[in-house]
């Protein structure tokens, strides 16, 4: 193993385990949002945290261990004032109240 797979997989663990620290802390908050009567939680994500919460290795495994729970990036303005700023969350959705 080269010297480029194991820091790739090192990456790839710290983003794994990231993911499930990360599910198992917000579980609790969708249920209280879900008992709130809504259907996705929004997630403000920091700057420091934007290469972990924006790879797909981490979106595909908090929606893996989110069962069901459809996790996505989003981009909405910063303000109606600057439009063209956008910063980036993370949506966590369960569908709608028709489904």
């Amino acid at each position: 193993m080269t010297l480029k797979d194991k820091l790739l997989q090192e990456s790839r663990n710290a983003i794994e385990d990231y993911a499930l620290i990360f599910a198992c802390n917000v579980e609790p908050r969708l249920a209280e949002e879900a008992c709130g009567g809504r259907t996705e939680y929004i997630v403000s994500i920091d700057i420091k945290d934007i290469p972990i919460f924006t790879s797909p290795i981490f979106i595909n495994t908090v929606n893996e261990l989110l069962d069901g729970v459809k996790a996505e990036i989003i981009e909405l303005p910063v303000s109606s004032f600057f439009p063209g700023i956008q910063k980036s969350y993370l949506r966590l959705s369960w569908g709608d109240l028709s489904d």
